[in-house]
């Protein structure tokens, strides 16, 4: 590790501190990699998908925050792997949700109507995009990061060192803003969750 002589202070220390992350990750790694692998063949991760999981555990690690504030790295590591194979395992079934079709959604031979309702949705997505501009940066952030990327309040609060109660706390003030800003613009609560990241 090398610290330039004109980093301020302060990211000096952020540059030690995310070095000796690293160099935990790097030990965890060590140590559990072969324990962690046969954690996820267990829980029926496919061989294709093992190096996404285990990568993704990792980084999601070492975004954790204070690592040293963790009293058993093997079981914190083993969580976060659990939840990220819920979460793949998740997305995989809303992606063939997605890829479904709806007959009744289905026009015959006429434009119109589909050029219409894609104005529409352009149209709404601009105004969903609006209001999560309006949002502060990091109520929009724990926001997307629930509704688009699919993580939970324990996840995101783990990743942005924030405690669950507070990203409760966000969820609810984005919730409410859409909801207000989007009421007048005839975008009702069921359509909320069908809204994709900007």
């Amino acid at each position: 590790m090398s610290l330039d002589a004109a980093q301020t202070p302060a990211q000096a220390e952020t540059q030690a501190d995310d070095y000796r992350k690293r160099t935990l990750i790097d030990g965890l790694y060590r140590r559990y990699s072969q324990a962690l692998r046969k954690f996820l063949v267990r829980r029926h991760v496919r061989h294709d998908d093992m190096a996404d999981i285990v990568q993704e555990t990792y980084y999601r690690v070492l975004k954790a925050g204070d690592l040293d504030a963790i009293r058993d790295p093997k079981a914190f590591l083993f969580r976060v792997a659990y939840n990220v194979v819920l979460n793949a395992a998740k997305h995989r079934r809303s992606k063939v949700e997605d890829d479904g079709v709806d007959i009744e959604s289905i026009q015959a031979d006429d434009e119109k109507p589909n050029l219409y309702r894609e104005l529409k949705a352009e149209q709404e997505l601009a105004m969903v995009r609006a209001a999560l501009d309006e949002l502060a940066p990091t109520c929009r952030e724990v926001f997307v990061l629930n509704r688009f990327e699919n993580l939970s309040y324990s996840e995101i609060a783990a990743e942005l060192d924030l405690s669950v109660s507070m990203i409760e706390k966000h969820v609810s003030q984005a919730l409410a803003h859409l909801r207000k800003r989007l009421s007048g613009a005839n975008l009702g609560r069921r359509n909320l969750h069908r809204l994709k990241s900007p």
